[in-house]
């Protein structure tokens, strides 16, 4: 009876494929993402699960056996080992599929994929331990079989952007990707909002040095600068950042929403800017490719979800605006009950009847009587907002004379307001327009 398996019939069939190419297998190479998905299922088929260390099952996952595999033979496998150690330091990476996809790319450049496989095959009871028996790993044929597709593909040519990473956890889809050098300077010119981990590009301040040469766009994803990588524990320390290489060349990594020459677009990249952002920035990012359509039919659910819930917020809340007062170079949430108290207290507070409204892109406080705006702020500037319990009719919010993480001058600005639940929906539609917060670098 002859032993085979679709899986590895399908794998030969791609490796000869690259094989008769004969070129250098890059990113751009349509084939290499086929190989790459029938290599995860080949490994994945029939998976032991597992228990981690509290008694928990696992979710039977390859990434978790080759890790356990590397450190238990670290000394045999210490090149490999090596590759997974580099894979777990990797901070663009947060779950066990993306770190698996990113170790069949690095072992498929460095030519040792087969290594793992050769050493539990060679080892049947390791084998069992790992895979269930009707697996590709778990049957004793079979398993020389992949190994020996494996050493073929080891004698492939591959030339990968390993940076190329920011996404692997949501897909083998890998979009176009730039890596930069721009000149010394304090400001790129660069706004960048934070959602889902990944820092967005949502402006490029004209005859800025980001803008210079027309390689970032709009809708582009800031990915690493100067070698550190960008993602949401980065917020607020991107200028910090920049100062560490002061009068140095910059390096930028920047992740394309577009292919290079062609219009069309990373479908990860388009969930990111439906999911957060206003449709005015959807507009303008789709303005900056050159097309014609307002907005991409496959993201209008999500559009006329955020068109609904800024009509809803720019209705604005019914309160008083009792005046405002200096905090120093304080602007802490400590600072709110200090400045509602010694506001009351100076005498100058007064009762002025406003709407208040929480933007996409921040408050805006206009007079009730005739509309005049009293106030406006970004959430950039905003550093923190609350309520007193002593006073619960009272709260505010605190703004710096410039970006919250650079400023030098605070003001807390007071209001009044008797109905709880709206004061609540206030400082929670606060809290919210702080996550879609933009930060310059």
């Amino acid at each position: 009876m002859t032993v085979s398996d679709p899986l590895i019939k399908e794998l030969k069939g791609w490796t000869r494929k690259l094989t008769e190419d004969n070129i250098e297998i890059i990113d751009d190479n349509e084939n290499l993402k086929f190989l790459c998905i029938c290599l995860e299922k080949c490994f994945q088929k029939g998976v032991a699960s597992r228990l981690n260390s509290l008694g928990f099952p696992k979710i039977p996952e390859p990434w978790y056996w080759l890790e356990e595999l590397a450190e238990k033979q670290k000394f045999s496998l210490y090149g490999f080992f090596s590759l997974i150690e580099s894979v777990r330091d990797n901070e663009k990476l947060q779950t066990s599929p993306g770190r698996f996809r990113q170790l069949i790319r690095m072992s498929l450049l460095r030519k040792c994929l087969h290594v793992p496989v050769e050493f539990i095959v060679r080892t049947p009871s390791l084998s069992l331990e790992f895979y269930e028996p009707n697996s590709i790993l778990g049957d004793e044929i079979l398993g020389e079989i992949f190994l020996s597709v494996l050493l073929q593909i080891s004698k492939l040519n591959f030339k990968l952007n390993l940076r190329n990473s920011s996404f692997l956890d949501q897909s083998w889809q890998l979009p176009h990707c730039v890596a930069l050098e721009l000149v010394p300077c304090k400001n790129l010119g660069i706004s960048v909002c934070f959602t889902k981990g990944k820092a967005l590009i949502v402006n490029l301040e004209e005859n800025s040095v980001a803008a210079e040469d027309g390689k970032i766009k709009i809708g582009d994803v800031l990915d690493e600068i100067n070698g550190n990588v960008i993602t949401t524990s980065a917020k607020g320390k991107l200028r910090k950042i920049m100062k560490k290489t002061s009068g140095q060349p910059i390096t930028l990594h920047i992740v394309q929403y577009h292919y290079k020459n062609s219009d069309e677009t990373f479908g990860p990249i388009a969930n990111l800017m439906s999911d957060r952002v206003s449709t005015d920035f959807l507009n303008r990012a789709l303005k900056c490719s050159g097309s014609t359509t307002s907005v991409a039919k496959n993201n209008q659910n999500d559009v006329n979800h955020v068109k609904s819930e800024r009509t809803l917020l720019n209705a604005g809340f019914p309160v008083n605006y009792c005046g405002s007062i200096s905090t120093g170079i304080e602007g802490d949430v400590r600072q709110i009950e200090k400045a509602i108290w010694n506001l009351l207290r100076s005498g100058d507070s007064k009762l002025i009847l406003v709407r208040f409204e929480c933007l996409e892109m921040g408050v805006r406080v206009t007079q009730d009587a005739d509309d005049a705006i009293i106030m406006k702020h970004s959430y950039m500037k905003i550093s923190s907002c609350g309520r007193t319990a002593n006073i619960p009719d009272y709260f505010a919010y605190i703004a710096g004379d410039t970006n919250c993480n650079v400023a030098t001058k605070f003001e807390a600005f007071v209001f009044h307001h008797r109905n709880e639940e709206e004061v609540q929906m206030i400082l929670q539609s606060l809290g919210q327009g702080f996550q879609r917060t933009h930060f310059a670098v």
